[in-house]
């Protein structure tokens, strides 16, 4: 009988000692998957005809925008980027915005976590919380715009549906949804074809800051909602393995009547309810 304990003592210890080799064995594969890159860089730089953000046309004049991004795999705890993006204006006639430089008019630090989940066989969900700072060194008083943000991508064989949070609390409130649908195809070898359908949504808070108070009567307020839908088409085209190339096309359109009405009473360049725009750049990934 002691043997039979004896015997069964030495099975269990010798079980819980390959699960321990297993546990360390399946942690030194995670550490040394074949082709990942625990840690890449990507960035663009482009000449685009109009400013659109935010639902909202913020200049009507050319720009340049250039863009750098670092990411670090942490494997199953999920990934983390770091970057910097900034637009700089091409010309000072067209605008009434008062800049006092046109280089690196605005720059904005994004700081981002993603995590996915591999729902299916082609399906993953994409899940992503960041912290934004949105500076504007090259506008005379221009006000610096820290914000939230939380995002969900689900990508299928077929459509990827996504949407986005920003809430930004200093120095002003207010809260702004982009939701939407895209689809790519590769055309040929090397040439991909994707087509981008969004509405921004915003709060009264959001219409507000856009648009300035609503008329003259006292204590009127935007009702909120959809305010903008943009389609965007865009060809991206491999020329090297680490270079792109890349131009689009996107149409704007305010869809909310009081922005419309709002938009239409303001006398400056940017003050457009409909506008075409477009662009075309560089990528490089690394």
């Amino acid at each position: 009988m002691k043997s039979c304990i004896l015997f069964v003592a030495a099975i269990a210890v010798c079980a819980a000692v390959a699960d321990d080799v297993i546990a360390e064995e399946a942690a030194e594969a995670e550490l040394s998957v074949p082709g990942r890159k625990w840690l890449s860089f990507s960035a663009y730089a482009d000449v685009e005809s109009a400013y659109v953000c935010r639902g909202y046309i913020w200049d009507t004049r050319p720009y340049s925008a250039q863009y750098v991004a670092g990411e670090v795999d942490l494997g199953m705890f999920g990934k983390v980027e770091a970057s910097v993006w900034t637009q700089s204006a091409m010309s000072d006639k067209g605008t009434s915005a008062n800049m006092g430089r046109y280089a690196y008019a605005e720059v904005d630090y994004l700081l981002r976590y993603y995590y996915d989940i591999d729902i299916a066989d082609g399906w993953r969900l994409r899940n992503g919380v960041g912290r934004q700072w949105v500076t504007n060194p090259g506008y005379v008083g221009g006000r610096t715009l820290c914000d939230w943000q939380a995002l969900q991508v689900l990508n299928t064989p077929w459509i990827t549906p996504y949407w986005r949070l920003r809430l930004i609390r200093r120095p002003i409130d207010e809260t702004y949804w982009v939701v939407g649908v895209k689809r790519s195809f590769e055309l040929c070898d090397g040439l991909m074809f994707t087509a981008d359908f969004f509405g921004d949504i915003g709060d009264s808070r959001h219409f507000m800051d856009l648009y300035g108070p609503k008329g003259t009567k006292p204590g009127a307020s935007y009702h909120g909602g959809l305010q903008a839908l943009n389609l965007v088409l865009r060809l991206d085209y491999r020329l090297a393995e680490h270079i792109g190339l890349f131009a689009f096309v996107g149409q704007f359109c305010l869809v909310s009547d009081e922005a419309r009405s709002a938009a239409k009473s303001m006398k400056i360049p940017e003050a457009r309810r409909d506008l075409t725009y477009g662009g075309v750049g560089l990528a490089l990934d690394f």
